[in-house]
Protein backbone atom coordinates (compact mmCIF):
# COMPACT_ATOMS: atom_id res chain seq x y z
CA UNK A 1 0.00 0.00 0.00
CA UNK A 2 1.45 2.93 -0.81
CA UNK A 3 1.48 5.66 1.27
CA UNK A 4 0.81 9.57 0.98
CA UNK A 5 1.53 12.56 3.37
CA UNK A 6 -1.39 13.92 5.07
CA UNK A 7 -3.27 16.70 3.17
CA UNK A 8 -2.91 19.26 6.38
CA UNK A 9 1.12 18.51 6.66
CA UNK A 10 3.81 21.66 6.39
CA UNK A 11 7.19 20.84 6.44
CA UNK A 12 7.35 21.10 10.62
CA UNK A 13 3.97 19.40 10.64
CA UNK A 14 4.82 16.49 8.10
CA UNK A 15 7.97 15.75 10.55
CA UNK A 16 6.07 15.63 13.93
CA UNK A 17 3.09 13.50 11.98
CA UNK A 18 6.03 11.29 10.65
CA UNK A 19 7.86 10.49 14.40
CA UNK A 20 4.38 10.59 16.18
CA UNK A 21 2.31 7.64 14.02
CA UNK A 22 5.77 5.75 13.08
CA UNK A 23 5.62 6.38 9.47
CA UNK A 24 9.31 6.92 9.62
CA UNK A 25 12.32 6.75 12.63
CA UNK A 26 15.82 8.80 11.92
CA UNK A 27 18.97 7.16 11.54
CA UNK A 28 20.77 6.83 14.94
CA UNK A 29 23.11 4.56 14.26
CA UNK A 30 24.46 1.93 11.65
CA UNK A 31 21.72 -0.44 12.61
CA UNK A 32 18.59 0.37 10.94
CA UNK A 33 15.52 0.61 13.47
CA UNK A 34 12.12 -0.67 12.98
CA UNK A 35 9.24 1.61 13.49
CA UNK A 36 6.72 1.39 15.85
CA UNK A 37 3.55 -0.32 14.82
CA UNK A 38 1.07 2.53 14.23
CA UNK A 39 -2.11 2.63 16.47
CA UNK A 40 -5.38 3.47 14.80
CA UNK A 41 -6.83 6.75 16.58
CA UNK A 42 -8.62 10.07 15.67
CA UNK A 43 -5.47 12.09 15.14
CA UNK A 44 -6.98 15.44 15.15
CA UNK A 45 -10.06 17.72 14.67
CA UNK A 46 -10.51 20.93 12.87
CA UNK A 47 -13.43 23.44 14.63
CA UNK A 48 -16.00 24.81 12.23
CA UNK A 49 -16.18 28.57 12.41
CA UNK A 50 -19.58 28.79 12.68
CA UNK A 51 -21.71 27.55 15.38
CA UNK A 52 -23.88 24.93 15.36
CA UNK A 53 -23.35 23.93 12.10
CA UNK A 54 -24.04 20.51 11.87
CA UNK A 55 -22.24 19.08 9.18
CA UNK A 56 -23.15 16.04 7.64
CA UNK A 57 -22.34 14.75 4.30
CA UNK A 58 -18.15 15.30 3.41
CA UNK A 59 -16.45 14.42 0.12
CA UNK A 60 -13.20 14.86 -1.57
CA UNK A 61 -12.89 17.26 -4.37
CA UNK A 62 -11.53 17.26 -7.80
CA UNK A 63 -9.44 20.07 -6.22
CA UNK A 64 -7.58 18.02 -3.22
CA UNK A 65 -9.45 19.54 -0.64
CA UNK A 66 -12.14 18.01 1.44
CA UNK A 67 -15.65 19.70 1.49
CA UNK A 68 -18.60 19.64 3.23
CA UNK A 69 -21.93 20.84 3.38
CA UNK A 70 -23.41 22.57 6.78
CA UNK A 71 -27.15 21.87 7.49
CA UNK A 72 -28.09 23.44 10.24
CA UNK A 73 -26.12 26.76 8.59
CA UNK A 74 -27.13 26.25 5.32
CA UNK A 75 -23.34 26.26 4.09
CA UNK A 76 -20.90 24.40 1.82
CA UNK A 77 -17.23 24.27 3.26
CA UNK A 78 -13.64 23.67 2.53
CA UNK A 79 -11.11 22.07 4.51
CA UNK A 80 -7.99 22.55 2.57
CA UNK A 81 -4.07 21.55 3.10
CA UNK A 82 -3.23 24.01 5.07
CA UNK A 83 -6.07 22.83 7.86
CA UNK A 84 -8.37 26.42 6.90
CA UNK A 85 -12.12 26.24 6.56
CA UNK A 86 -13.43 28.61 4.00
CA UNK A 87 -17.09 28.79 3.83
CA UNK A 88 -20.06 29.34 1.22
CA UNK A 89 -23.32 30.11 1.93
CA UNK A 90 -26.16 28.20 -0.50
CA UNK A 91 -28.07 30.66 -2.79
CA UNK A 92 -31.27 29.39 -1.55
CA UNK A 93 -32.62 29.92 2.22
CA UNK A 94 -33.37 26.76 4.48
CA UNK A 95 -31.93 24.64 1.74
CA UNK A 96 -30.66 22.09 4.30
CA UNK A 97 -27.91 20.48 2.27
CA UNK A 98 -27.09 17.03 3.18
CA UNK A 99 -25.02 15.18 0.51
CA UNK A 100 -22.24 15.83 -1.45
CA UNK A 101 -20.70 14.66 -4.44
CA UNK A 102 -17.79 14.90 -7.16
CA UNK A 103 -20.01 14.90 -10.48
CA UNK A 104 -18.92 13.81 -13.90
CA UNK A 105 -18.02 17.18 -14.43
CA UNK A 106 -15.27 17.21 -12.01
CA UNK A 107 -17.89 19.99 -9.80
CA UNK A 108 -19.24 19.48 -6.31
CA UNK A 109 -23.09 18.31 -6.36
CA UNK A 110 -25.28 18.62 -3.19
CA UNK A 111 -28.82 17.71 -2.29
CA UNK A 112 -30.59 20.45 -0.62
CA UNK A 113 -34.49 18.84 0.51
CA UNK A 114 -35.49 21.83 2.47
CA UNK A 115 -35.46 23.66 -1.26
CA UNK A 116 -36.28 20.56 -3.53
CA UNK A 117 -33.30 21.42 -5.49
CA UNK A 118 -30.01 20.43 -6.18
CA UNK A 119 -26.80 22.65 -5.86
CA UNK A 120 -23.71 22.46 -8.73
CA UNK A 121 -20.57 24.47 -6.85
CA UNK A 122 -17.79 25.59 -9.48
CA UNK A 123 -14.34 24.90 -7.97
CA UNK A 124 -13.11 27.35 -10.66
CA UNK A 125 -16.03 30.54 -10.22
CA UNK A 126 -16.98 29.70 -6.79
CA UNK A 127 -20.30 29.75 -7.73
CA UNK A 128 -23.83 27.77 -7.50
CA UNK A 129 -26.11 26.99 -9.83
CA UNK A 130 -29.36 25.15 -8.76
CA UNK A 131 -31.66 23.24 -10.58
CA UNK A 132 -35.10 23.09 -8.98
CA UNK A 133 -36.70 19.75 -9.34
CA UNK A 134 -40.38 19.49 -11.02
CA UNK A 135 -41.80 18.25 -8.49
CA UNK A 136 -43.95 20.00 -5.35
CA UNK A 137 -43.12 16.86 -2.48
CA UNK A 138 -38.86 16.46 -3.81
CA UNK A 139 -37.16 16.35 -1.02
CA UNK A 140 -33.41 15.32 -2.62
CA UNK A 141 -31.40 13.44 -0.59
CA UNK A 142 -28.47 10.81 -1.66
CA UNK A 143 -26.43 11.72 -4.80
CA UNK A 144 -24.21 9.43 -6.87
CA UNK A 145 -22.21 9.97 -9.86
CA UNK A 146 -22.99 7.21 -12.62
CA UNK A 147 -20.18 5.96 -14.97
CA UNK A 148 -22.93 6.90 -17.61
CA UNK A 149 -21.88 10.40 -16.98
CA UNK A 150 -25.15 11.34 -15.36
CA UNK A 151 -25.76 12.10 -11.46
CA UNK A 152 -28.71 10.01 -9.65
CA UNK A 153 -30.41 11.53 -7.12
CA UNK A 154 -32.78 9.50 -4.38
CA UNK A 155 -36.23 11.25 -3.33
CA UNK A 156 -38.25 10.05 -0.26
CA UNK A 157 -40.19 12.77 -0.83
CA UNK A 158 -41.65 12.22 -4.28
CA UNK A 159 -40.75 8.03 -3.58
CA UNK A 160 -38.29 8.00 -6.86
CA UNK A 161 -34.82 8.77 -8.37
CA UNK A 162 -33.99 11.61 -10.12
CA UNK A 163 -31.46 11.93 -13.11
CA UNK A 164 -29.85 14.87 -13.62
CA UNK A 165 -27.82 15.44 -17.03
CA UNK A 166 -24.61 17.73 -16.01
CA UNK A 167 -24.05 17.99 -19.91
CA UNK A 168 -27.10 19.81 -20.32
CA UNK A 169 -27.34 23.30 -20.61
CA UNK A 170 -28.22 24.65 -17.18
CA UNK A 171 -30.43 24.76 -15.29
CA UNK A 172 -29.70 21.16 -16.49
CA UNK A 173 -31.98 18.10 -17.58
CA UNK A 174 -33.54 16.16 -15.06
CA UNK A 175 -35.96 12.44 -15.33
CA UNK A 176 -37.74 10.79 -12.70
CA UNK A 177 -37.93 7.48 -11.89
CA UNK A 178 -40.41 6.54 -9.04
CA UNK A 179 -40.28 3.64 -7.34
CA UNK A 180 -43.16 1.12 -7.12
CA UNK A 181 -43.12 -0.02 -3.24
CA UNK A 182 -45.59 2.62 -1.89
CA UNK A 183 -43.24 5.11 0.57
CA UNK A 184 -40.06 2.94 0.16
CA UNK A 185 -38.08 6.57 1.72
CA UNK A 186 -34.92 6.11 -0.54
CA UNK A 187 -31.62 7.12 0.86
CA UNK A 188 -27.85 6.95 0.52
CA UNK A 189 -27.21 5.84 -3.25
CA UNK A 190 -23.87 4.49 -4.80
CA UNK A 191 -22.84 3.70 -8.24
CA UNK A 192 -22.20 -0.76 -7.82
CA UNK A 193 -19.60 -2.88 -9.39
CA UNK A 194 -22.67 -4.27 -11.77
CA UNK A 195 -22.72 -0.12 -13.64
CA UNK A 196 -26.35 -0.14 -11.82
CA UNK A 197 -27.36 2.33 -8.92
CA UNK A 198 -27.70 0.63 -5.54
CA UNK A 199 -29.72 2.77 -2.90
CA UNK A 200 -31.06 1.71 0.92
CA UNK A 201 -35.15 2.42 1.14
CA UNK A 202 -35.21 3.38 5.05
CA UNK A 203 -38.74 2.68 5.39
CA UNK A 204 -39.35 -0.66 4.52
CA UNK A 205 -36.04 -2.36 5.10
CA UNK A 206 -35.03 -2.47 1.63
CA UNK A 207 -31.60 -2.98 -0.64
CA UNK A 208 -32.67 -1.13 -3.78
CA UNK A 209 -30.99 -1.86 -7.98
CA UNK A 210 -31.88 0.44 -10.17
CA UNK A 211 -31.07 -1.10 -13.66
CA UNK A 212 -29.54 1.47 -15.97
CA UNK A 213 -30.01 -0.03 -18.90
CA UNK A 214 -33.84 -0.98 -18.30
CA UNK A 215 -34.76 2.47 -18.13
CA UNK A 216 -37.01 3.98 -21.28
CA UNK A 217 -38.51 7.08 -21.03
CA UNK A 218 -39.93 7.60 -17.01
CA UNK A 219 -39.64 4.19 -15.96
CA UNK A 220 -36.47 1.91 -14.90
CA UNK A 221 -36.06 -1.63 -13.23
CA UNK A 222 -36.09 -2.05 -9.82
CA UNK A 223 -35.55 -4.59 -7.92
CA UNK A 224 -35.11 -5.13 -3.84
CA UNK A 225 -33.54 -7.57 -1.43
CA UNK A 226 -35.25 -7.18 1.51
CA UNK A 227 -33.31 -7.04 4.98
CA UNK A 228 -34.13 -7.79 8.67
CA UNK A 229 -37.34 -5.71 9.66
CA UNK A 230 -36.32 -2.27 11.50
CA UNK A 231 -33.02 -2.14 10.43
CA UNK A 232 -32.77 1.30 9.80
CA UNK A 233 -30.64 1.29 7.18
CA UNK A 234 -28.28 4.56 7.10
CA UNK A 235 -25.44 4.16 4.26
CA UNK A 236 -23.97 1.66 1.17
CA UNK A 237 -20.58 1.44 -0.44
CA UNK A 238 -18.78 -0.97 -2.99
CA UNK A 239 -16.46 -3.68 -0.75
CA UNK A 240 -13.56 -4.97 -2.55
CA UNK A 241 -15.02 -8.02 -2.89
CA UNK A 242 -17.71 -6.99 -5.75
CA UNK A 243 -20.34 -7.27 -3.18
CA UNK A 244 -22.20 -3.68 -2.10
CA UNK A 245 -22.07 -3.60 2.09
CA UNK A 246 -24.65 -1.24 4.14
CA UNK A 247 -24.72 0.01 7.75
CA UNK A 248 -28.30 -0.93 9.91
CA UNK A 249 -28.37 1.79 12.30
CA UNK A 250 -31.39 0.79 14.58
CA UNK A 251 -30.36 -3.15 14.59
CA UNK A 252 -26.59 -1.86 15.02
CA UNK A 253 -25.18 -4.03 12.04
CA UNK A 254 -23.72 -4.21 8.51
CA UNK A 255 -24.89 -6.27 5.85
CA UNK A 256 -23.58 -7.43 2.63
CA UNK A 257 -25.51 -8.17 -0.87
CA UNK A 258 -24.08 -9.57 -4.11
CA UNK A 259 -24.95 -7.90 -7.09
CA UNK A 260 -27.30 -10.75 -8.05
CA UNK A 261 -29.34 -9.13 -5.05
CA UNK A 262 -29.04 -12.24 -2.59
CA UNK A 263 -28.37 -10.96 0.90
CA UNK A 264 -25.42 -13.00 2.46
CA UNK A 265 -24.93 -12.13 5.73
CA UNK A 266 -26.01 -9.33 8.48
CA UNK A 267 -23.30 -9.06 11.36
CA UNK A 268 -23.26 -7.47 14.38
CA UNK A 269 -21.39 -4.21 15.16
CA UNK A 270 -21.48 -4.19 18.53
CA UNK A 271 -19.27 -2.40 20.56
CA UNK A 272 -20.81 0.14 18.02
CA UNK A 273 -24.04 1.45 18.85
CA UNK A 274 -25.52 3.63 16.01
CA UNK A 275 -23.39 3.33 13.05
CA UNK A 276 -24.54 5.53 9.91
CA UNK A 277 -22.04 6.38 7.22
CA UNK A 278 -19.22 4.01 6.34
CA UNK A 279 -16.47 4.01 3.99
CA UNK A 280 -13.90 1.58 2.24
CA UNK A 281 -10.43 2.64 3.58
CA UNK A 282 -6.70 1.89 1.45
CA UNK A 283 -6.48 -1.67 3.77
CA UNK A 284 -10.17 -3.17 2.42
CA UNK A 285 -11.57 -2.73 5.51
CA UNK A 286 -14.47 -0.38 6.29
CA UNK A 287 -14.39 2.70 8.46
CA UNK A 288 -17.58 3.84 10.25
CA UNK A 289 -19.38 6.81 12.09
CA UNK A 290 -20.78 5.46 15.28
CA UNK A 291 -23.60 8.42 16.19
CA UNK A 292 -24.17 7.63 19.39
CA UNK A 293 -20.84 5.53 20.95
CA UNK A 294 -19.29 8.45 19.34
CA UNK A 295 -16.85 6.26 17.79
CA UNK A 296 -15.12 5.37 14.34
CA UNK A 297 -15.62 1.74 13.86
CA UNK A 298 -13.36 -0.77 12.03
CA UNK A 299 -14.98 -3.74 10.35
CA UNK A 300 -12.73 -6.27 8.82
CA UNK A 301 -14.87 -8.21 5.76
CA UNK A 302 -13.24 -11.56 5.93
CA UNK A 303 -13.66 -11.94 9.83
CA UNK A 304 -16.11 -9.61 10.63
CA UNK A 305 -13.98 -8.25 13.21
CA UNK A 306 -14.72 -5.14 15.11
CA UNK A 307 -12.86 -2.59 16.67
CA UNK A 308 -13.73 0.74 18.17
CA UNK A 309 -11.81 3.98 18.76
CA UNK A 310 -13.09 6.48 20.51
CA UNK A 311 -13.63 10.57 19.24
CA UNK A 312 -11.93 12.93 21.43
CA UNK A 313 -14.96 15.60 21.55
CA UNK A 314 -17.53 14.54 23.78
CA UNK A 315 -21.20 13.60 22.50
CA UNK A 316 -19.11 14.94 18.85
CA UNK A 317 -21.98 12.36 16.95
CA UNK A 318 -19.52 11.79 14.15
CA UNK A 319 -21.82 10.90 10.93
CA UNK A 320 -20.74 11.79 7.62
CA UNK A 321 -17.16 9.96 6.30
CA UNK A 322 -14.69 9.78 3.17
CA UNK A 323 -11.21 9.01 2.45
CA UNK A 324 -8.93 11.86 2.54
CA UNK A 325 -6.52 12.60 -0.31
CA UNK A 326 -3.85 10.54 2.10
CA UNK A 327 -5.46 8.02 2.13
CA UNK A 328 -6.76 8.35 5.40
CA UNK A 329 -10.24 8.72 7.31
CA UNK A 330 -12.40 11.81 7.61
CA UNK A 331 -15.24 12.82 9.09
CA UNK A 332 -18.22 15.03 10.03
CA UNK A 333 -19.39 15.68 13.75
CA UNK A 334 -22.88 16.61 13.64
CA UNK A 335 -22.86 17.75 17.40
CA UNK A 336 -18.78 18.54 17.97
CA UNK A 337 -19.07 21.13 15.33
CA UNK A 338 -15.66 19.58 14.09
CA UNK A 339 -14.04 17.50 10.99
CA UNK A 340 -12.09 14.96 12.23
CA UNK A 341 -9.39 13.01 10.83
CA UNK A 342 -8.66 9.02 11.82
CA UNK A 343 -5.30 7.62 11.16
CA UNK A 344 -5.67 4.12 10.09
CA UNK A 345 -2.02 3.18 8.70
Amino acid sequence: MQRTLGIFTGAAMAAALLAGCGKATPITSATPTPAPTLQPKVSSEYPIPTANAQPEGISRGADGSLWFVETNTNKLAKLDKTATITEFPMPSANAGPVSITTGPDQQLWMTEPGAGKVARFSLSTFTFTEVTLPNAAAKPTGIATGLDGNLWVTDPGANGIWKIAPSSTPPYATTFYPLTTPNAQPGAIVYGPDSNLWFVETAVSRIGKLNISGCSGGACSVSETQVGAGAGLSSIANGSDGALWFTETAADKIGRVTTNGVLTGEYPLAPLKAPVELVLGEDNNFYIADQTGNQIGQFVPGTQAVKAYPVPTAAAAPYGITLGPDGEVYFTEQAGNKIGQFLYF
